[in-house]
């Protein structure tokens, strides 16, 4: 993290010497300032995207809507729980999760996906 803050604080003064070149009438300069800068910021973009610790993203299985998508509800005990679609998340513990809410007393809440 160091690193990358030294970094961007290297480039924030190099583009204050890019902005002073453009005003001085130093095209040339700054063109070729600005394709250097455009370049590290690239090589900055693509560290940031890569994983931690250079491991491969490995990919999890995507979610899948709960089989049964009408529960009891929790609060009021009548089977009106819906499932939301589009509403699945990855949860804390590493599973994932969807959104439910009740069509009799408005309850709304998160349920673990099996």
């Amino acid at each position: 993290m160091a690193d990358t803050v030294s970094r961007l604080t290297f480039l924030k003064s190099r583009i204050i010497e890019l902005a002073d070149m453009a005003g001085r009438d130093k095209e040339g300069e700054a063109r070729a300032l600005a394709a250097e800068l455009s370049a590290e910021l690239d090589r900055l973009m693509a560290e940031a995207a890569a994983p931690a610790g250079g491991e491969p993203d490995q990919q999890r299985p995507a979610p899948r809507a709960p089989r049964d998508e009408v529960e009891r509800c929790p609060v009021c005990s009548l089977r009106s729980f819906h499932f939301q679609r589009g509403s699945i998340r990855e949860s804390v513990n590493g599973g994932f999760e969807a959104f439910y809410r009740c069509g009799s007393c408005a309850h709304e809440g998160w349920r673990e996906l099996p």
